[in-house]
């Protein structure tokens, strides 16, 4: 069965993305970390071999592909110019999140058999993992990947099921448990994959660094190298 990796994701400008570190980083250092995963994404993507397709909002295609307009940290210059030439990038269409995702499900799955929607803010994914969540589709209606918030960081399915993006309070602690409740009242069978703790808020992005420095696959990533020397210079103020 072929399979199709969607990513959903603001354009990475300052101003325009990952609001909920602006608490703690400024507006740039905000949107290098945003440019950092999706590095990490696109090189994890492309090794799974599979169609990756990137819903962008927040923006145009263009602003993908400009130079950085901040000042790039030393050791870090490959952020100024983002090579993502493994996504295909399309606009997101919906007046809210949940039509934007079904949108995005029922274009992709004309192509594909099945389509595996990701975040942009879980860049430590594993290959396998992502493989595994589509090899298990073969066996159930929806994949899902649940979040310590009470979110959801990845969602698999076979068909555009509009049940499970209609009535979900986005952005809350119950999009996960909502989703399940649509899941249950229309009979799917549902396969889970491990909890993990997307990259939101300083909290996110602190825990991120102290799992890398236990995880080896992690230590090499380059956002994982920009989220350490980010926690660096604060801890240091």
């Amino acid at each position: 069965m072929q399979t199709a990796f969607v990513i959903f994701s603001k354009v990475p400008w300052p101003g325009k993305t990952k609001s909920r570190l602006h608490g703690k980083l400024s507006a740039e250092e905000c949107a290098l970390f945003h440019r950092a995963c999706l590095i990490d994404l696109h090189e994890i993507l492309k090794g799974t071999g599979c169609k990756a397709i990137l819903y962008f909002t927040g923006g145009s295609r263009e602003e993908f592909a400009l130079e950085f307009p901040g000042q790039m940290p030393h050791g870090f210059e490959e952020l100024k110019l983002l090579q993502l030439g493994y996504f295909t990038f399309r606009q997101q269409h919906g007046e809210d999140l949940g039509e934007r995702l079904h949108h995005a499900v029922t274009e992709v799955l004309r192509c594909y058999e099945r389509v595996i929607l990701l975040g942009s803010d879980l860049p430590g994914l594993a290959g396998d993992l992502l493989l595994s969540a589509a090899e298990n589709l073969a066996q159930h209606d929806v994949v899902i990947g649940p979040a310590v918030d009470g979110g959801y960081y990845l969602l698999g399915l076979k068909k555009a099921y509009k049940v499970l993006f209609q009535g979900i309070s986005w952005g809350s602690g119950r999009v996960l448990e909502q989703t399940l409740k649509a899941a249950e009242n229309n009979n799917l069978k549902v396969s889970f994959l491990p909890v993990k703790r997307d990259i939101d808020t300083w909290e996110d992005l602190v825990a991120y660094v102290q799992s890398g420095r236990k995880e080896h696959n992690l230590k090499n990533m380059l956002s994982f190298r920009l989220a350490e020397y980010l926690l660096e210079i604060y801890d240091r103020q």
